[in-house]
């Protein structure tokens, strides 16, 4: 637990420990107190803290339930039974995986945040955890599947051709919990070699923000006390198109090798099966994770695409959780398929998001051009400013502005519509990067309105609406007329939903 909390929380201790440096080289003592008293107080306070709660956990799991108490002043008993758990997620980071042990993540409630996060379990125990689950959730049901049959959801294993033998067939193993048994499942998807090329572009568009971290650097480098050891860009001659195309090739396949790497990591042995009515996701090489997800406790479906997925036709497919919390919200993830896989997946296990999945809604044309308009205006004024600058910094400078004007332009591309019939509302943003949502009314937990007056009848407004992903996220529709405002926010919090419709058909 102390190896994994300190890996987890590297991002804090970093700059914990350079601000520390900082600090006792300036002031060694504050109003008399010495600064690395202080910070040896507060380190030793963390770590006490720590070994008091390493002391005072403990959990037991059998097939009746689990059990988990916590806490030295303030003790926490819960006691569950399967029925009551709507998912399990078991996650191995890279030090979790070198110490043999997984952190399990069990969801409660829909309604509420409530989850067990179970830290340093060891991966046997954590597999126990999961299998316990499942067959206290394997009830013979109308939604189950028949053993035998295969789902078409996204790209089969019989596609695959350039895997061995474990990429034509899925296995056929079954392990028991007592007196149920536990079927492997059939695979749907495993990810493949071209796979990895299609994700990269979304991990490698990361480099770009190298220059700006350098820039942040030598920033840093002058309050605190770090050497300025990043070497000076000399200026290079020749014309200002040939830089910009030499700058564009190097850090464009510095960010595809970047990308590639990334994935690789992420997805490696990357896999989704279903059974018994549950879509259960595993893999990843750095961290690895194992999720289940319930047919019943998918709340829409995001489709995201970016520009290498939009040029070749391909897509990423996510079912989102209904289940808020911490990272609770586990959902079920298609790194790369088809598109036309992809929407034939939802037409087959979810026909209500069908047809908004296939028509996304389109941007309005004022909206569009205005976008287009302000960016064009912002980068040509750069562009002019940009003529009395070195070839170098004025490459550097015109490229970071088309970056942020690309971002800008990309996150207002929005524009979202509603099924009645249905009870679904469907989000679209992004035009090179594209995030297109689908989700029934009743995932909308929130909807506020904005509205700026610009004339009498003329007003330019916002609709904000708050759904669960794998964490909250505030969907921003752009409107022009308070009517359309009125008309969100009343779909959105009526009681019409999907499961309503269901349970009257």
């Amino acid at each position: 637990m102390f190896a994994i909390r300190v890996a987890e929380h590297a991002t804090t201790i970093v700059p914990t420990a350079i601000a520390w440096l900082s600090i006792r080289t300036r002031w060694p003592d504050v109003f008399g107190i010495s600064v690395d008293t202080v910070y040896g107080l507060v380190v030793g306070i963390i770590v006490l803290s720590l070994g008091v709660d390493w002391w005072t956990t403990r959990f037991s799991v059998d097939s009746g339930g689990i059990s988990y108490d916590r806490g030295f002043w303030v003790r926490r008993s819960t006691s569950l039974a399967w029925s009551e758990v709507v998912s399990v997620q078991v996650s191995r980071s890279a030090v979790a995986r070198l110490l043999g042990c997984s952190r399990v993540l069990i969801g409660i409630g829909t309604e509420s945040k409530a989850n067990l996060a179970i830290e340093a379990v060891p991966q046997a125990v954590a597999a126990e955890i999961e299998d316990y689950f499942e067959a206290g959730r394997v009830r013979p049901s109308r939604d189950t599947p028949v053993p035998g049959t295969r789902s078409r959801v996204v790209d089969t294993v019989a596609e695959d051709r350039s895997g061995s033998a474990e990429a034509e067939c899925a296995s056929a193993l079954a392990s028991r919990v007592g007196s149920h048994p536990v079927d492997s499942g059939d695979l749907i998807y495993r990810i493949r070699r071209r796979d990895y090329l299609l994700i990269s572009v979304t991990y490698g568009q990361f480099v770009l923000l190298f220059p700006f971290l350098m820039g942040l650097y030598e920033n840093a480098a002058a309050l605190l006390p770090l050497s300025p050891v990043l070497p000076a860009i000399p200026d290079i001659p020749g014309p200002l198109w040939v830089l910009v195309v030499a700058a564009v090739a190097v850090f464009g396949s510095v960010a595809m090798a970047f990308g590639m790497l990334v994935a690789w990591l992420r997805y490696r042995s990357f896999e989704v099966r279903i059974r018994a009515g549950a879509f259960a996701m595993s893999g990843g090489l750095i961290s690895a994770e194992s999720r289940q997800m319930p047919r019943s406790q998918v709340g829409g479906v995001r489709i995201q695409r970016n520009p290498l997925m939009c040029v070749t036709g391909y897509a990423r497919l996510a079912f989102v959780s209904r289940q808020s919390g911490e990272r609770i919200g586990a959902n079920i993830v298609f790194p790369a398929a088809r598109l036309e896989r992809v929407r034939d997946s939802i037409r087959s296990h979810f026909p209500a998001y069908a047809a908004a999945a296939d028509r996304p809604p389109k941007v309005s044309r004022p909206l569009r051009w205005g976008l287009i308009g302000v960016a064009a205006a912002t980068f040509a004024m750069t562009s002019s400013a940009a003529t009395a600058m070195s070839p170098v910094r004025a490459v550097a400078l015109m490229a970071a502005v088309a970056i942020m004007l690309l971002a800008a332009v990309n996150y207002c591309w929005a524009t979202a519509a509603l099924d009645p019939e249905n009870a679904v509302l469907h989000f679209r943003r992004g035009f090179l990067w594209v995030t297109h949502y689908v989700v029934p009314w009743d995932s909308v937990y929130f909807a506020d309105s904005y509205q700026l007056p610009v004339t009498g009848r003329l007003s330019v407004g916002a609709v904000c609406l708050g759904v669960y992903d794998s964490r909250a996220v505030r969907l921003w529709v752009p409107v022009s007329r308070p009517a359309l405002m009125d008309q969100f926010i009343e779909a959105t919090t009526s009681g019409s939903t999907v499961h309503g419709n269901e349970e009257k058909a």
